[in-house]
């Protein structure tokens, strides 16, 4: 990292997640290390190999906002709106008041796999039943990317850049590696940056379905579908969920009297360019994002006190994933904590990057990370490669001042962002 670059801190969390909504909820989901993963019931899933899915129950969006605003959004805008404020929440900030950012110097970075894809499907089926009569007029301004992040910035008022990216299932961990960027860079000042996603609707599940990317083998148990790095893994977990972050300068953060949670230190993406769904086997360029986010972070690999990793329960993607661990980390990954932990919210697509951010966050505030929940039999080839995975669902206590976590998406695109503690 060059030393004249500002230094952002995240100082707020917003999380929404199967295992619960706002921190005191996550953190409780975490701790318990329960799977919520279940049979899906929002639309029949029997046409499909796979049936399960880590839903976010009880979300009643008029809780969160008024009636009228509830009925203007879709799902995909009230997890963007509901996470946003949650987080500025979190963070005691209000854009323009108590020394906070000018709403003029605040970004709002989103990433989504597939934005409002769900509630399009909803209304093509609306329209085929009973004609363009009964759509929804709000459609044409739901279904975009954009969306959710746009219907933040309106809400809070806040009139600094809006980026909506979609990296697939690295979404949420580039959005807020831009985000970092234009903070280092003096372009804003702060930034409610991370990920939303809303994918759980028959034909979005049935074309991962179709390609076979998702587990079909514990329909019966459906707690233990999601098996990181486990021998019997067999495909990843859809889920839905979102998390956006606070990131603000330190010199600005500072200024307000904020309390962070931690340093986001470092970010690198690269690209495979090998195929659409399988990564690179030898897991070369992933690998690479994360040797190089450790180097804008000015991070030493023996300085990394454990890896989140994006291990999303496929067969190839966990072992490529292993093998560019090893490749950036050498001889550290030999000891390392490592951990895989969606089987405790499933795959909730482009906003898992996010959710991971956070609980890397808190893992440096709080002193304590989860397990790999469902590691039953380790990978052998995995296990030779990461030798510290850690297995027990009660997670570890202990000093993580440094934290690495991956995030890779379909068409080999690949993220890796560093988190530590606050030096000084």
């Amino acid at each position: 990292m060059r030393t004249n670059q500002r230094r952002v801190w995240i100082t707020g969390i917003g999380p929404l997640t199967a295992i619960g909504a706002g921190n005191d909820a996550f953190r409780a989901g975490l701790r318990a290390g329960v799977s919520p993963i279940k049979r899906i019931d929002r639309f029949d899933p029997s046409p499909f190999r796979s049936k399960v899915a880590a839903q976010v129950d009880d979300f009643d969006p008029a809780a969160w906002m008024p009636p009228k605003t509830a009925r203007q959004l879709d799902r995909f805008s009230q997890f963007g709106l509901v996470t946003g404020r949650l987080a500025l929440d979190d963070a005691g900030l209000r854009p323009g008041e108590g020394g906070g950012a000018s709403p003029n110097r605040i970004g709002i970075y989103l990433g989504s796999a597939l934005g409002g894809i769900a509630y399009a499907e909803e209304q093509h089926e609306r329209y085929l039943e009973r004609g363009i009569k009964a759509v929804a007029p709000n459609l044409a301004l739901a279904v975009f990317g954009g969306a959710a992040p746009a219907n933040l910035g309106i809400a809070l008022g806040v009139r600094g850049p809006i980026l909506s990216t979609a990296n697939s299932c690295a979404s949420g961990a580039v959005a807020l590696g831009e985000a970092l960027g234009a903070i280092r860079a003096g372009d804003i000042d702060a930034a409610i940056a991370g990920g939303a996603e809303v994918p759980l609707s028959s034909l979005a599940f049935g074309a991962f379905d179709i390609i076979r990317a998702l587990s079909p083998g514990r329909n019966d148990d459906p707690g233990h579908a999601c098996r990181p790095f486990d021998a019997g893994r067999d495909g990843f977990v859809m889920g839905e969920g979102a998390t956006l972050l606070v990131l603000e300068a330190e010199d600005v953060a500072r200024a307000r009297g904020a309390e962070p949670y931690a340093e986001l230190m470092g970010y690198a993406a690269t690209s495979d360019a090998y195929h659409m769904v399988q990564p690179r086997a030898d897991g070369r360029e992933a690998g690479r994002a994360a040797l190089e986010a450790l180097a804008d972070a000015g991070v030493a690999p023996d300085e990394i006190d454990w890896v989140s990793a994006h291990a999303s329960s496929t067969p190839l993607g966990d072992i490529a994933e292993a093998r560019a661990i090893a490749l950036a980390l050498g001889e550290r990954a030999t000891s390392v904590p490592v951990s895989g932990t969606k089987a405790l919210y499933g795959h909730p697509l482009g906003a898992s990057g996010a959710i991971e951010a956070a609980i890397c966050a808190l893992a440096v505030r709080d002193g304590w990370v989860p397990g790999s929940a469902n590691l039953e039999t380790v990978d052998p080839d995995v296990a030779a490669l990461l030798p510290g995975l850690l297995r027990d669902r009660a997670g570890r206590d202990g000093t993580y001042r440094r934290i690495l976590s991956t995030s890779f998406g379909f068409g080999g695109l690949n993220a890796a962002l560093v988190i530590g503690a606050i030096d000084g």
